[in-house]
């Protein structure tokens, strides 16, 4: 069975700069990864903010690893999960994980792959298949 999932700013992030089961999840073929532009945005601000000590060309190709990494990932446009967002608002209390929300609401994937606790509450699990990249592993085995 091919799956549909929807992969957030923390497990993008660690799936391109660590060694683990995140990354073991972008090099996966056999599932199409989905992510929002509010992701996108978000992990381009993290990844500028916490490899911004790294000099000249190192830190050009952790940019580019970056978009190397995104470029094999739907990307989602705010536009089309924008009138999701006052459902997501009822769901859940963080406001920058709002729109993330909004747009796994849209997309409705088979899993929903976070670190984020945020997202692991009893109603917005009832609506999404929300896992840890560890729990998908698992599950997909």
């Amino acid at each position: 069975m091919r799956y549909r999932v929807f992969i957030d700013t923390n497990i993008l992030l660690s799936g391109i700069f660590f060694e683990g089961n995140e990354s073991k999840i972008l090099d996966l073929v056999e599932i199409d990864l989905l992510t929002s532009e509010d992701v996108v945005d978000e992990l381009r601000k993290v990844v500028s903010k916490k490899f911004k000590y790294l000099k000249g060309r190192t830190f050009e190709i952790a940019l580019e690893e970056t978009e190397k990494a995104l470029s094999d990932i739907i990307i989602i446009p705010c536009t089309k999960y924008s009138h999701k967002l006052k459902e997501a608002e009822t769901l859940i209390t963080h406001k920058k994980d709002i729109p993330i929300l909004a747009a796994v609401l849209y997309t409705k994937p088979d899993y929903f792959l976070t670190g984020d606790i945020h997202f692991f509450t009893d109603r917005i699990k009832n609506l999404i298949n929300v896992v840890t990249a560890r729990e998908f592993l698992i599950k997909i085995k």
